[in-house]
């Protein structure tokens, strides 16, 4: 009975792809607004359908047709666009994306451009991502700078069946690995000349300011911190460093825009130099960045 509902609510959708665009920037308008709508729309089109607006339109196949209508629903329960198509653009790079990892951010592309700016092409660098969930980062600064050996960590299995796969499909020479970083630890000591970081940094007391598509559909293991001991990702990534960084090396990390300074202070006192934070394009303290001893 369901599947035959479901086949009779995909048959009352339009047919021909520049249809189903105008149909699902309607039916999703009143939740995201209009600009909102129009971008997820296109998302959806491109990815999931293979068609763009100014493309001569087609006619879906019927199995498009019961796609299109469990694509709208997934949409219509809040459900990330970037999990409904599996894809999310990051750098120049498209990016296959589970529930197993965050969905890349445009801030975090904002570190990886700090980090490219500060080492220009045709330098030598080792980079270790702690956290590295869909690989972004490395992945992105590879794809930059393939004279560097860069290598992403995750604690979650799943995350890094997410990593290697967007690394087979970009051919990269990007390397994941196992590991947790609260054990506080690499394997070895004095080899990277960059540690770079989004680690989880929301205590349970900010969740009331997130939405309630993050909430939902995002792990939490990526997101959320003790409330008693909200630094402790930060505290541990610097602990790291002074064992695996090379002298003068760096660590570069996102940080909540609530305690960016409480992250500086702390690397600070860890015997780190040249602590520095950055804005993001919204004036939101996001990103710091500190330097081993020389």
């Amino acid at each position: 009975m369901e599947e035959l509902l479901l086949t009779q609510a995909a048959n009352v959708l339009p047919v021909r792809t520049d249809d189903l665009s105008k149909h699902f920037i309607r039916e999703l308008k009143t939740a995201l607004g209009a600009g909102e709508a129009a971008s997820v729309t296109r998302l959806v089109m491109e990815d999931v359908f293979g068609w763009r607006q100014g493309n001569r339109p087609r006619m879906l196949t019927s199995d498009e047709e019961l796609l299109a209508w469990v694509t709208l629903n997934r949409l219509h329960g809040g459900e990330p666009v970037q999990y409904v198509t599996g894809i999310a653009d990051f750098y120049g790079l498209q990016l296959t994306v589970t529930p197993a990892v965050l969905i890349p951010r445009p801030e975090t592309e904002e570190l990886v451009e700090w980090i490219l700016d500060d080492h220009p092409a045709g330098t030598s660098r080792h980079i270790v991502d702690l956290g590295t969930g869909s690989g972004c980062i490395p992945l992105a600064i590879q794809d930059r700078r393939p004279e560097w050996m860069c290598e992403g960590v995750d604690v979650s299995k799943e995350a890094l069946e997410v990593a290697d796969k967007n690394r087979e499909a970009l051919q990269s020479n990007v390397t994941f690995k196992e590991g947790n970083v609260l054990e506080g630890r690499l394997a070895h000591e004095g080899l990277y000349d960059i540690i770079v970081s989004n680690p989880p940094y929301i205590p349970p007391s900010e969740r009331k300011q997130m939405g309630e598509s993050v909430l939902v559909h995002e792990p939490e293991l990526a997101l959320f911190v003790p409330e008693d001991d909200p630094l402790v990702f930060y505290r541990k990534i610097g602990e790291i460093g002074l064992t695996a960084l090379r002298t003068g090396g760096y660590v570069y990390a996102e940080t909540n825009e609530n305690n960016s300074d409480q992250v500086m202070r702390m690397f600070r006192d860890l015997g780190y130099r040249r602590v520095e934070r950055r804005k993001d394009l919204q004036g939101k303290w996001r990103m710091v960045r500190v330097q081993l001893e020389d």
